[in-house]
């Protein structure tokens, strides 16, 4: 077994304890080396002792664990965030890739974050999911100007969630089409991208097809229609879809 050392950063002393019991009970590949009650101690320990793993709640007095993030210079760990915090915080989070617990959490949710990070440690991915997180939670962004991270078999790639055109399900993984005709292939299914991005201008029109609206060039009636987006793809829109679209359509355009 791979030891992960780790640490908790919490100014609730029994936050830490429970998260620490619950650790040492479901998950004992985790080796906690130290804990902080703010992040001033935190960024020294950070610094001096150089974890893999921190646990890090959102909320405290004074530096928020944002700005603990932006102080320090050693970022070669991954994150899981600890919090009861804003839906607009939540959503960054998913957005970058990086995991959360939100309070109050069971052990399988913990259990779930710990297994996820242990790939991404093992992949040596999340310095670019946390980067990626920093810059869209100090942007204040809407999600269709937020940064995405997009989990390959390679790591992750981040791009704009606006210069994404359409997304094609292929088996079980997502091929994004982007504005500068690139392509990028994820590791993920569609149907995690369509949740995720369901308030940032996309509709699933097909089983195989998920579209951002803001780059549909034309709509054509039938039987479910045809949708023609900027890079003049011409994309089916399935009959049981079209009724769910044309709500959407109404939602985010005046006609």
């Amino acid at each position: 077994m791979t030891m992960i050392q780790a640490m908790l950063i919490d100014d609730e002393a029994l936050g830490r304890a429970a998260l620490r019991k619950s650790l040492e009970i479901y998950c004992p590949n985790i080796k906690i080396v130290s804990e902080a009650e703010n992040a001033d101690t935190a960024k020294e320990l950070i610094e001096t002792l150089k974890p893999q793993l921190l646990f890090l709640d959102i909320a405290m007095p004074g530096k928020s664990g944002f700005d603990l993030l932006q102080e320090i210079n050693y970022k070669d760990f991954a994150v899981i965030f600890v919090t009861a915090h804003d839906e607009y915080t939540i959503q960054a989070i998913r957005y970058s890739a990086v995991d959360y617990l939100l309070k109050p959490f069971d052990e399988s949710e913990l259990v779930n974050a710990v297994e996820r990070v242990e790939k991404r440690i093992a992949e040596r991915s999340d310095r670019v999911n946390i980067d990626t997180f920093m810059h869209n939670i100090y942007h204040k962004m809407p999600n269709d100007q937020m940064q995405l991270c997009i989990a390959s078999s390679k790591g992750f790639q981040v791009i704009k969630v606006s210069d994404v055109i359409c997304c094609e399900a292929r088996n079980s993984y997502t091929i994004f089409y982007l504005a500068n005709n690139q392509q990028v292939i994820s590791s993920k299914p569609i149907g995690d991208y369509e949740l995720l991005l369901a308030d940032a201008f996309f509709s699933r029109i097909h089983k195989s097809w998920l579209i951002n609206l803001k780059h549909l060039k034309e709509y054509r009636k039938g039987e479910g229609g045809l949708v023609i987006m900027s890079n003049m793809k011409e994309l089916e829109v399935a009959r049981r879809k079209k009724e769910f679209f044309m709500t959407e359509m109404k939602r985010y355009f005046k006609y």
